[in-house]
Formats: C-alpha cells, structure tokens, sequence
C-alpha cells in the first residue's frame, strides 16, 4: 500500500473521529429545531444544554444563555413538529429539592395563535434555591417561635389545643376516678389467685380443715368446679386490665405553609395504637378550613377531607393505607437510622393517593395522581419540622411542615374500658 493510500486512510478515520466527538461533546444534533427566546430576571444555576420540557416530556435544549436589555435571555432550541402556543408559560425549575434544573413550558391557549421561530417571550421569574431555602429557615424559625407563645400561630394553636383538652375533660374525670381503684384490683387479682391455688390444693389433697369439712364427693365436685371457674374468671379479669394498660391514644396535629403559593393547611386527626403491638388506626380530617372562603390563584388544597387508614408499624418503618386527605392511597414513612442516637430523629415519607384523579380545582384541570414526598425532623418528644413537596406530579409545591403529636393518657385508659366492656 502507498505511503499517499496510508496517509489518506488515517486522515479520513482522524476526521470521522472528530466528528463523532464534536457531535458528542460540542452539542450538535441531527434533529431539526427552531428558536425560541425567553427573558428572565435570574437563570442562577441553569447550563446550557439543559432539558425542555413539555407536560414532563422532553422537547428541546437550551442552546444558549446571554444578556440582552439587562435581562437574561435563555434561547430554546424546540424540536421541529413541536407546536408552541401563545400564552405559554416558560419557568426554570428543578428536578426535586436537590437536582439539575430544566426549563418548564406550560403549553398555551391554542385559539391565540403560534409561537414563531425566533419570537421573545416573557418566562416566570422564581426565587433562586438559595434564597427560597433561607426563607424557608426563617419560616421554620418564625414557626418555632410561634409555637413557643411568641406569636400568632402559637396562640392560634394554644386555643385549639385547649378545646381539644375540653373534648375530653369528662373522659378524663371518669378515668381519675378509676385508676386508683383499677391499680388496686390488679393487685387484689394477684392476691386471690394465689389463695384460690391454695384452696384447689387443700382440696384436692384433703388436707386442713378444710380438707377434712368437704368429705361429700358431691360437695367436694361443686366446690372445686367454683373455684375453678372462679379462677378462670380472675385470669380474664387480669388479661382485659393488662390490655386496657397497653391502649395507646395520641392526638396528631399536622400544619404545612406553602413557600411559592403562600397557602397554609392543617390536618388533624387521631391515632390509636391497640395492644397488637404491630398495628395502628387513624381517623381524622385533612386540610381543615372554610370551604366558603375565596381562594387564592395557586391554592389548590381541597378543603375538609377525611382521612381514615389502617396501618402497620415496627421500629424503622410504618405503612398504612385508606382514605388519605379523602381519596384512596398509600402512605410509607422510613427511619433509615432507627438505631443512631442523632439521625433516628430524621424519617423520610412519601404518601400516593388519588391515582383516578380527573377534576377541575379551583379553576384548573388535575388529571395526575397525588404524589408528595418529604423529611421530617423531630425536635422533642411532641414537635417536629420538616419540608415537603407536595402533589409533586401537578403543582410540586415546597411546603414548611410543623408537627404536634402527644399521647391522650386519659383517653387511652377510656378505650381500654371499652375493650374490657365487649
């Protein structure tokens, strides 16, 4: 082969080979697209090449960011056959709390028209992560604070826990009455076992006084089948007094306050742990509020649902399901770290509901399934914070979450009446 032959073949891979990389590493792409320019105030954190996304599938790259007029232009490159409409809303967004950013196009009102190769349109400026997390620190603060009598949501949240204080102050009356008398019956109930043992012995060994009274086999029959039975009614007596010891109630108050929306909500609800040791029940109403209200443009929170569940739970992991915030769903919460002394206070939770959702709320059609996630922080034995996103799969809304929780010894000690009176 000719030393021209050699050089022309190397210098032909050499070029394929460049190409190749330029087409991996340079950005270039086989498909047709045409631009479309959006100005914002703040892209912080946004690279070119980052996705386009319509209805969450991908329909372009971001071909390039500049300064124009004092203003950020980012410039789309949309695959061809893709058909953007006037009144489309463009917004930089991010994968979930911690991810890569993409651009977000909300598509618009067909009936006014196309949006032309080469167009400017307007995007929606948010807050960079930065400053949304720090607002959210200072709401969680704000938050504390509140809760400690320092403001309005504290006092707010005082008189609500004292109503339900009052809910259950005849409960609780009742139950003071009982409880030195039932602490006492169990130890009455270990004292008369241990005598009717005796007596089945001195019985049966014809022992004693006793033993040597009861010679008639026919008396000797009754007495002993009445102490039997006696016995046996002395071992469900205790049996019903240890369940009802092992009843456990607790009032579970849930707050969220949307950052982006500014919408706060409330869930309410009670949760009683029976003495399986492995099983939970909670009934309650989600998103308490007047349903007579004006709403805000963003709020979409449906208002009043009731929310009843069946659940499972161990030391690292509680999974329940029923009717969560008024739909049919699923709800996991994970303590990853059960056993460290610090990370046990983290769990992380996620709830999956209303997978046939297709309504309109408050103005907007929702046809996705209710998907939230989050992690929550427990500060002390009845309070926790945390931050969620919520309904991640329409609104994806980061929302500030306070949580008390306290166990209602006095209306424990009720349900364990009630069992023993079934």
């Amino acid at each position: 082969m000719k030393a021209e032959t050699k050089v022309g073949i190397f210098t032909l891979l050499g070029l394929v080979v460049l190409g190749f990389s330029l087409y991996l590493l340079g950005g270039f792409s086989i498909t047709r697209s045409y631009d479309v320019n959006v100005r914002f105030a703040d892209v912080s954190g946004l690279p070119v090449k980052a996705a386009v996304k319509l209805s969450g599938v991908e329909i372009g790259k971001v071909k390039d960011i500049k300064i124009e007029d004092q203003q950020v232009v980012v410039v789309l490159g949309i695959h061809e056959g893709i058909d953007l409409y006037k009144g489309a809303k463009f917004s930089v967004v991010m994968t979930g709390i911690i991810g890569t950013k993409y651009v977000k196009i909300v598509q618009g009102n067909e009936a006014l028209g196309l949006i032309q190769a080469g167009d400017y349109v307007s995007g929606i400026d948010e807050k960079p992560m930065d400053e949304q997390i720090a607002e959210t620190m200072k709401s969680v603060r704000e938050l504390v604070d509140s809760v400690n009598n320092r403001g309005q949501f504290g006092a707010e949240l005082n008189d609500a826990m004292k109503d339900i204080r009052q809910l259950s102050a005849n409960v609780n009356q009742l139950v003071l009455t009982m409880r030195p008398y039932v602490t006492q019956s169990m130890q009455n109930l270990e004292e008369i076992t241990e005598k009717l043992n005796l007596v089945m012995d001195a019985i049966n060994n014809e022992e004693g006084v006793l033993g040597t009274l009861i010679k008639d086999e026919q008396m000797k029959d009754q007495v002993k089948q009445s102490v039997s039975e006696l016995k046996t009614t002395m071992t469900e007596v205790k049996s019903f007094v240890g369940k009802m010891s092992r009843f456990r109630v607790y009032w579970d108050f849930d707050f969220f306050y949307g950052i982006n929306n500014q919408v706060a909500s409330s869930d309410l609800a009670l949760e009683i742990f029976p003495s399986s040791g492995y099983t939970y029940y909670r009934a309650g109403i989600a998103n308490v509020g007047n349903e007579d209200d004006r709403l805000s443009e963003e709020d979409y929170v449906e208002r009043n649902k009731i929310d009843l569940r069946f659940g499972l739970y161990n030391r690292w992991a509680d999974l329940s399901a029923g009717m969560i915030r008024g739909a049919g769903g699923v709800a996991l919460h994970v303590k990853p770290f059960y056993d460290h002394d610090f990370l046990q206070r983290f769990t992380a939770g996620v709830e999956f509901s209303d997978w046939g959702r297709d309504r309109i709320i408050n103005g907007r059609l929702f046809d996705k399934p209710n998907l939230s996630y989050g992690v929550d922080y427990r500060v002390s034995k009845y309070f926790s914070v945390g931050a969620w996103m919520r309904d991640t799969l329409e609104t994806n809304d980061l929302n500030v979450k306070a949580n008390i929780s306290f166990n209602d010894q006095d209306i424990s000690s009720f349900f364990g009446l009630a069992t023993m009176a079934r």
